[in-house]
């Protein structure tokens, strides 16, 4: 193997590490701010989109005994710099009204879609809570 060759292999398992150290940084940031949320609320998280295609959302509920959203966040972004950002547009809503058709014209497509599957989530944990035998 040539010094060049080894030079190459070094720097693409280095930037490999260092892709993995700021993607758990991110991930623990958004357990941490999951963590938070769960002060407001039963918390519930759904994810939508493609990693290479537009990227992927990732949408934390916190929603009350009313299913009513109290906090929500969204992590979204096609880096590992991507932070958690609150989600303003959903506080205060009814869960029903994420599931059905209204429209949330400051949520991109993708936040849109995992806030529903964050309620399908929810909804098949209650049932599940709710059927569990006594």
């Amino acid at each position: 193997m040539t010094s060049t060759a080894l030079w190459l292999l070094v720097a693409v398992v280095a930037g490999w590490l260092v892709q993995l150290y700021f993607t758990y940084q991110q991930s623990m940031a958004f357990n941490r701010r999951v963590r938070e949320l769960r002060k407001s609320g039963t918390v519930t998280v759904g994810v939508a989109g493609k990693r290479y295609r537009g990227g992927r959302a990732f949408v934390a509920l916190a929603v009350d005994d009313h299913r009513i959203v109290r906090d929500a966040i969204s992590l979204r972004g096609f880096t590992t710099f991507a932070r958690a950002r609150p989600v303003p547009a959903l506080f205060d809503v009814k869960v029903n009204h994420i599931q059905g058709d209204r429209d949330f014209p400051q949520l991109t497509r993708q936040e849109r879609e995992a806030a529903r599957q964050a309620v399908t989530l929810l909804r098949q944990g209650v049932d599940t809570i709710d059927r569990a035998p006594v």
